[in-house]
């Protein structure tokens, strides 16, 4: 093969395998992607607000996903006041990403996770009483199950949190 033959292959080569991988990276689009870093409104059900000083909320969409809402003056959201009940939140919508390799630090040093956000649980007396009462176990290797299905659905080597910080909550 002549010298310039080679180059040509090999920039085709490279060409291509950079191609690939961008494809790779972001091949996955979230349809809430394009909302992120934008006022939005979202409507759904509070499933959960956290018990750690009322510090954030799990809404769920109708189409199941979980949004983690957080208060915009950082004042608790109040226990009960919004349990179980269908909202529209207004507010800015964030996005965090767990890498691979977070969810396998938090695995291999068994912390159980925050249903809401997938991060290490608040609630170190909720945490303590699961490996009391034998639950922990299941709840770990469940979770990390959930976060490895997704990622192998998804292609990526990460997880998607989506956030809004609620500037408005009403009832409908």
């Amino acid at each position: 093969m002549r010298r310039r033959d080679f180059l040509k292959a090999s920039t085709a080569s490279c060409v291509l395998f950079f191609a690939c991988n961008n494809k790779q990276a972001t091949g996955y689009t979230h349809y809430l992607d394009p909302e992120v870093g934008k006022e939005t409104t979202l409507e759904g059900e509070v499933v959960h607000v956290c018990p750690i000083k009322g510090k954030k909320m799990k809404l769920r969409l109708s189409d199941g996903e979980i949004i983690c809402v957080l208060p915009a003056d950082n004042e608790p959201f109040e226990k009960g006041l919004w349990d179980k009940k269908k909202v529209k939140i207004s507010g800015m919508l964030s996005e965090s990403k767990l890498s691979r390799k977070t969810i396998a630090v938090n695995y291999e040093e068994k912390k159980l996770l925050c249903h809401i956000d997938q991060t290490p649980c608040l609630d170190t007396q909720w945490a303590e009483n699961r490996w009391k009462d034998g639950s922990a176990e299941n709840l770990l290797n469940r979770d990390n199950e959930k976060l490895q299905k997704k990622m192998h659905e998804t292609k990526v080597n990460f997880i998607q949190v989506f956030s809004i910080t609620a500037k408005n909550i009403i009832e409908i």
